[in-house]
């Protein structure tokens, strides 16, 4: 494992006390939550999952019964966007970012072919939705509009009540993705007016395996899968009790001074970046951004070039390009911000979590500070004045 992990916007490290909450439920009281005998066992793993939704309804100021458990945000995304379209079963007309993770814009892309009219929606160059483009794309026959809350790669944060408003005004429903920003930026489904929220907790400590789509109770989905009764009809299989209540837990020990450490850190960063190392280009915003995403291009040279540089000294970092797949595409959001290829293809995402410290901070700094001014020296590309 790396000495120093920034890739927090990946995955977390689950915190030891979620663990300490998980691990009865995995060794000890075991029986599923819907035991077909409703012996004691499973009487009382279902009251723990009651607990556990509970929890999580009241951290977006929803009820209880509108949290439906999934295996994730990707699940809960794909349950939201084709549950609801399936249950109307009839020609319709979505609308969305060009930012948006790829489980909500692969899903609508690939509804398109049974008939969905899809408009995606650009954005400015920080990342932000032009919100005169937002209204202008929406028709008599939009059915439904998907808007993350914060993004995956540069931490934008969408301005979900204004979006919210004007959806509501003209009674579209409106899901957004707030795989991202749950637990490190406000978030209420009523101020927002929102229908639909997925959410996940491997992003904020908790486990891998568990998210829920919280679901406004006037809003109707069909099950995507079939199975069983649980979940409201909606999400048959045996229910991840274990998953749940570390969910519950990881929401509840998500404090303010976590994200204000967390916020200090990325600053930190960015500050060090901007001051000590030439041609580089924030992507995304400082004080409108997530606490926990900073975003950085680096000019003249490749982002998987300056990730295997970091990776060997022991720092885990993300690049913005997908140049280690087959496609080698650079980032489609900072395309989307209107970033010419070679600085899409330059980003790195350094993400930081509340187990980070100043220390890694520092030394991430100074390797990198070293890592960029050699490779600018064999790049073809640099300037060779400045170089």
């Amino acid at each position: 494992m790396n000495e120093i992990y920034l890739d927090n916007a990946t995955t977390t490290q689950l915190d030891p006390w979620v663990a300490e909450e998980m691990r009865p439920w995995l060794l000890e009281k075991y029986a599923a939550p819907t035991g077909h005998f409703g012996h004691q066992a499973s009487l009382e793993a279902k009251e723990k999952l009651e607990q556990a939704r509970a929890a999580i309804a009241e951290s977006i100021n929803a009820q209880p019964e509108e949290i439906i458990f999934t295996s994730g945000g990707t699940e809960a995304n794909n349950l939201a966007i084709q549950g609801y379209l399936k249950s109307l079963k009839k020609p319709v007309h979505v609308v969305t970012t060009a930012i948006e993770h790829e489980s909500v814009l692969n899903t609508l892309r690939a509804l398109q072919k049974d008939g969905v009219e899809l408009t995606e929606v650009g954005v400015d160059q920080d990342g932000f939705i032009k919100l005169e483009k937002f209204n202008a794309a929406l028709r008599p026959e939009t059915v439904l509009c998907s808007v993350q809350l914060v993004n995956q790669e540069v931490g934008t944060i969408q301005p979900l009540a204004q979006i919210g408003r004007i959806c509501a005004k003209k009674g579209i429903p409106l899901h957004t993705d707030a795989v991202h920003g749950w637990g490190m930026v406000g978030l209420d489904v009523k101020k927002m007016n929102l229908a639909l929220t997925s959410l996940t907790a491997h992003k904020i400590h908790g486990p891998k395996g568990i998210g829920a789509l919280y679901k406004r109770k006037d809003v109707k989905l069909s099950p995507i899968m079939y199975g069983g009764y649980n979940e409201f009809e909606l999400r048959p299989g045996t229910e991840n009790l274990p998953g749940a209540t570390g969910m519950a837990k990881v929401i509840e020990m998500m404090k303010p001074e976590h994200i204000e450490h967390i916020d200090k850190l990325r600053r930190m960063m960015w500050d060090a970046i901007g001051s000590q190392i030439p041609w580089v280009h924030l992507n995304g915003s400082v004080d409108r951004g997530a606490p926990h995403i900073l975003n950085v291009t680096f000019d003249y040279i490749e982002g998987e070039s300056i990730l295997l540089r970091l990776d060997m000294q022991g720092i885990a970092v993300a690049t913005g390009s997908a140049c280690f797949s087959k496609a080698l595409e650079a980032s489609y959001v900072l395309l989307a911000m209107g970033r010419p290829h070679e600085q899409a293809h330059g980003s790195m995402r350094f993400s930081f979590s509340r187990f980070n410290t100043t220390e890694e901070i520092a030394k991430t700094l100074n390797a990198l500070k070293e890592i960029v001014s050699d490779l600018r020296k064999l790049s073809p590309l640099t300037p060779r004045k400045e170089a």
